[in-house]
């Protein structure tokens, strides 16, 4: 049996006590390298989207390990919660291989991908992460909540209500929160699908505005939200009460891990290991049913990057070899909607994920930093994910048209073209695209399908 919330906590108050410097360079940063050079994982350049199942076997088993000999850090108590190797083997089990989400018509099957699988993955779509202004946030949620082929939304938070700027741990959280919940569902109505589901609450980044919308008016049950594992293998009491809010409430709670490549893991090699550790532990720690794989560049952060898009190619055939967890992959370009470059972000990044394993989130153009985003080129996504299972493509065909993509992008993203905002992208009045961005759009599209054979 699966720990319950009130265990965890328990573990929280009553663990090995430790100085969080120590933590981090006694235990993560000492056993990552050590589970690396014991299991000889080796980033390759030029095979980011690995054929080598013994590559993934290993990154999980040096993961499970990393689970077990770690822990998680409680930041407020300076304890490590600490799971037997047991707890964590029924972690594993009982995690949900496919959950309903969303409700009516607009419901959707999330499921736990393979590789190389030959189902459609679900599409998220949505500027996660980046503060949108208030004057747009509506309709640039129905940018994509409009397009057939998303199937949820995860779209970006306010960072200013009503001229007011919401200060972290402010009151101002839960109005900018409620409002966050207000305009998507009201975005959902006006498109036709009030069902779709909503990982949200992207506006509040304590507990604040998660307390502020356990409710059937912002949030229902058939939603999510992301709780963090903060880096690297941490955790405190603010990110535990949404825990322990949503686990009371009955909506999703969700894992976000996003270790930093050049952090205290190390190089892409550790964070990898890091990454399947902290699956494995978010499941006990935070009761979720479906998690997220966000890498983080330490110096260009898009996921698009080659370390990035490695991470997501061998994490995701590791958990998908191993466990029954729901992943989504995320697609975070460097450049901004309305670009050329954009496309081959999103193509490289979306091939990645489908062939390996995890579901295309995304995408969050700017690395999620200003509202350059549309519907659009999430759309491209979904068109670029259907053709990738539709051509039946191998993990090695994927890995040549990665290596394309990344010649026409790699040496820009340090120095991106951002794109423009939503408002010089759609006409907001009407939510359509416009004329100028939709050609490019079509002229793009038509270029990728020439570059990589996909039937887009």
């Amino acid at each position: 049996m699966v720990l319950s919330i009130w265990e965890v906590l328990d573990l929280a108050e009553s663990g090995p006590y430790m100085s969080e410097r120590d933590f981090d360079l006694k235990v993560v940063a000492r056993l990552c390298r050590e589970l690396v050079k014991e299991y000889d994982i080796r980033y390759d350049p030029e095979q980011i989207v690995t054929s080598d199942d013994s590559l993934a076997d290993d990154v999980f088993e040096a993961g499970f390990r990393l689970a077990v000999e770690t822990g998680i850090y409680c930041i407020n108590t300076k304890r490590i919660i600490r799971f037997t190797e047991e707890q964590i083997k029924e972690g594993i089990e009982s995690a949900p291989e496919q959950i309903t989400v969303g409700w009516g018509k607009d419901a959707r099957v999330l499921y736990a991908r393979k590789v190389e699988d030959s189902r459609y993955p679900i599409i998220m779509g949505g500027q996660a992460g980046a503060p949108i202004p208030e004057e747009f946030h509506l309709p640039m949620a129905m940018s994509y909540i409009k397009e057939p082929l998303i199937d949820t939304i995860n779209h970006g938070g306010l960072a200013v209500v009503e001229g007011r700027k919401v200060k972290t741990g402010s009151p101002l959280e839960v109005q900018a929160t409620r409002r966050e919940l207000r305009n998507l569902k009201e975005a959902a109505r006006r498109a036709g699908r009030p069902g779709i589901h909503f990982l949200a609450g992207e506006s509040s980044n304590t507990c604040i505005g998660d307390l502020a919308i356990a409710s059937d008016e912002y949030m229902q049950t058939t939603d999510a939200h992301l709780i963090a594992i903060l880096n690297e293998l941490k955790t405190d009491y603010d990110r535990l009460t949404k825990a322990v809010n949503f686990t009371e409430y009955g909506a999703m709670n969700v894992t976000l891990v996003d270790p930093i490549i050049g952090g205290y893991a190390g190089g892409p090699a550790g964070v990898a290991v890091n990454f399947v550790a902290s699956f494995l532990l978010g499941r006990l720690l935070y009761q979720s049913v479906y998690h997220i794989c966000h890498p983080i560049h330490y110096k260009i952060v898009s996921t698009s990057a080659p370390e990035g898009m490695w991470e997501l190619s061998v994490v995701g055939q590791a958990m998908a070899r191993h466990t029954p967890f729901i992943i989504m992959g995320d697609v975070w370009t460097s450049a901004g909607a309305g670009t050329e470059m954009i496309f081959y972000e999103i193509t490289a990044n979306t091939v990645t994920n489908v062939v390996t394993g995890t579901h295309p989130l995304g995408v969050s153009a700017t690395n999620g930093t200003y509202p350059n985003a549309s519907g659009l080129e999430t759309r491209f996504m979904a068109e670029v994910a259907r053709a990738t299972v539709k051509a039946g493509l191998k993990r090695s065909e994927a890995n040549e048209i990665v290596l394309e993509m990344l010649k026409r992008y790699k040496d820009k993203q340090e120095k991106p073209d951002i794109g423009k905002p939503f408002p010089e992208l759609y006409d907001v009045a009407t939510v359509t695209p416009r004329e100028w961005w939709q050609d490019l759009y079509n002229r793009m599209k038509s270029e990728i399908a020439t570059l990589t054979g996909l039937p887009l």
